[in-house]
């Protein structure tokens, strides 16, 4: 691969923001990683400032990992961060760029597809704290299936699930559903009675939504309650990938995400399952490869 042509720029760095966490990798002109380091929750939808903070803490503390004083007009980052679907936010953003030679912004379904398949092109479904299914065409064109934000996309996600969580304790609570172990595992996190459950959801943003989901996980083999909701999850996961391959049904297409996209696996739809790849790199690597190839 070729060099940067930016002679100023002397290190890159890669940023997947999303709504749990900044996740970074830093890496010398000639793309290599060197470290990697992490930080505070950086989604858009958590507020612009926020996640600029958030992210030079991150960088900072990656630096310090190397023991470098940092010059940010010395780096050039490329960033996947939820929330850039929104014009509005992602130009916010922009203006915002605390002093980086140079910043390439893009979605974390964009830098997750890049990881996945290695700079070349493809789609991913990408399954967290949210979701979106991203596709990069040979003739480059860009598809994008869901990613609409919270609370009304994310289908099958940890926020989606939580959502699915959160009901099930109203319906609890209104004498709709019996009480089982799956539901006082939730009342003893959003507590107990009316006030306090509208309490917690008066403070419910995609990230405290989504830490509901490990519970439906945990639950998964005993409940059919959070079983079911973790296959409505999965027929999710597949109605996005089917969207994707509308026009295109040999698209090579990776589920990424982690932890939560590998619990789901059972409950995807099996001939779609074995339809799909395995990711090469994750999101990270990805933001990093975006950046390599703007200065490329």
């Amino acid at each position: 691969m070729k060099r940067p042509t930016m002679s100023k720029i002397q290190y890159l760095i890669g940023v997947d923001g999303g709504g749990t966490g900044t996740r970074i990798c830093i890496a010398g002109p000639d793309g290599v990683e060197k470290v990697r380091a992490e930080g505070a929750a950086s989604a858009l939808g958590q507020g612009i400032d926020k996640a600029w903070l958030n992210i030079a803490q991150a960088i900072r503390a990656g630096f310090a990992e190397l023991e470098i004083e940092p010059d940010f007009a010395q780096c050039a980052v490329g960033l996947g961060i939820s929330g850039v679907h929104n014009p509005v936010w992602a130009e916010e953003f922009r203006q915002k760029n605390p002093g980086f030679g140079k910043i390439v912004v893009e979605t974390d379904g964009f830098s997750t597809l890049l990881g996945a398949t290695n700079g070349q092109h493809g789609g991913i479904i990408a399954i967290g704290t949210g979701s979106i299914g991203e596709a990069w065409l040979p003739d480059g064109q860009r598809l994008e299936v869901g990613g609409w934000g919270f609370p009304t996309s994310d289908e099958g996600s940890g926020a989606f699930l939580g959502l699915k969580a959160i009901n099930h304790v109203q319906r609890i609570m209104d004498g709709r559903r019996p009480v089982t172990d799956f539901g006082r595992k939730l009342l003893s996190i959003t507590g107990q009675t009316k006030v306090e459950i509208f309490n917690w959801m008066g403070q419910m943003k995609q990230g405290e939504c989504a830490s509901l989901s490990p519970v439906v996980m945990e639950f998964a083999a005993s409940d059919a309650y959070a079983r079911a909701f973790l296959q409505d999850a999965g027929q999710e996961i597949e109605q996005i990938g089917q969207a994707l391959r509308a026009q295109n049904p040999n698209l090579p297409l990776a589920i990424c995400g982690g932890g939560l996209s590998e619990a789901l696996r059972p409950f995807i739809p099996a001939d779609f399952l074995a339809s799909t790849i395995r990711p090469q790199k994750d999101s990270c690597a990805g933001a990093l490869i975006l950046i390599y190839q703007a200065l490329a």
